[in-house]
């Protein structure tokens, strides 16, 4: 069996693309989520976990530290739901998108007053079994924010 044809068809160009403004760096966009923005790190987690500040903000409790290890972006966030109160993954995944989805909206309120070697880690703890609504984990999160910005600039923050 002959496959003739596929000998007609031409390679892409490898060829990189070189910009033509060699000191222009894309400006972030606010309202994006990128992998840096996320808490992936075992180790920053256990660190989170074992000596991070925390508060409830109902339905979330919310667990942040200063980070030992600067990032790219002024926070990372991870987020928690039960699999106890969620037995279904749809249901958790539906809470962890609410959840980003709001962070990334107004992380504004967070970003703002940070100092800019300063890296915050983040993690949301849904507490409620029951799925929420878009306002009332906008409302939540806005107030988590709030909180941890507040925090943040006062010059009495204990570590």
């Amino acid at each position: 069996m002959k496959f003739s044809h596929f000998h007609n068809i031409k390679t892409p160009c490898l060829i990189p693309r070189v910009s033509i403004f060699p000191n222009h760096q894309p400006q972030r966009s606010m309202y994006t989520l990128s992998k840096s923005e996320r808490l992936c790190s075992q180790i920053l987690m256990g660190e989170l976990l074992a000596s991070g500040l925390s508060f409830i903000k109902y339905p979330f409790r919310i667990v942040y530290k200063i980070s030992s290890q600067p990032g790219d972006y002024p926070a990372r966030i991870a987020i928690s739901v039960s699999k106890k109160k969620f037995k279904r993954a749809v249901k958790r995944n539906r809470v962890k998108r609410l959840v980003r989805e709001n962070f990334r909206l107004h992380k504004e309120i967070l970003y703002a007053p940070m100092p800019s070697a300063c890296t915050i880690d983040i993690l949301f703890i849904y507490l409620d079994d029951k799925l929420p609504a878009f306002s009332k984990v906008e409302k939540a999160i806005t107030a988590a924010l709030q909180k941890i910005a507040n925090d943040l600039s006062s010059p009495t923050k204990t570590e």
